[in-house]
């Protein structure tokens, strides 16, 4: 098993060193042309990383430039104008943030409830269907739900 292993192993290392004997000598011819196309591209890495350098280190001056003028104790920040005067953002902030509507909430009663409530037979409905009203109208009528409503027409008028 042992020596099986082992000449596996020569005959893979073999093949792979004639393969890579071979692809290398197949490119002597294009060396220059491989070692421009690797110069341009080392190249073009290294300007874009010059670049994000540069960029980087600007953003970070600019940060450091406004906030040397920032007061900041607790949650109130202030900010120190050119001329001297102090513009409080925390007070902008607040007087910024918009109110909402007076919203009415209209409570609807559970479900148990409504069943308690007075509820109208089949026959009701479909009176008052037959004499011309909206299944919104039975609804608020007889206190029932219009999908109730709904299913009482359907299987009666269908």
């Amino acid at each position: 098993m042992q020596k099986l292993f082992l000449t596996s192993i020569a005959v893979v290392v073999v093949l792979a060193t004639g393969f890579c004997i071979i692809v290398i000598t197949s490119i002597i011819p294009y060396f220059p042309i491989i070692g421009k196309m690797a110069v341009v591209v080392v190249g073009v890495m290294l300007f874009c990383l010059a670049v994000l350098i540069l960029f980087f280190t600007w953003s970070r001056i600019a940060l450091w430039i406004n906030r040397r003028r920032l007061l900041v104790a607790g949650d109130v920040v202030v900010y120190h104008n050119a001329d001297g005067t102090f513009a409080h953002l925390s007070a902008i902030h607040e007087r910024a943030k918009v109110q909402l509507p007076n919203v009415t909430v209209k409570e609807i009663a559970a479900p148990k409830a409504q069943k308690e409530q007075q509820t109208s037979d089949d026959d009701t409905v479909l009176e008052l269907y037959d004499i011309g009203n909206s299944q919104r109208d039975i609804a608020e009528k007889t206190n029932l739900t219009r999908y109730r409503v709904s299913e009482i027409i359907k299987k009666n008028r269908g």
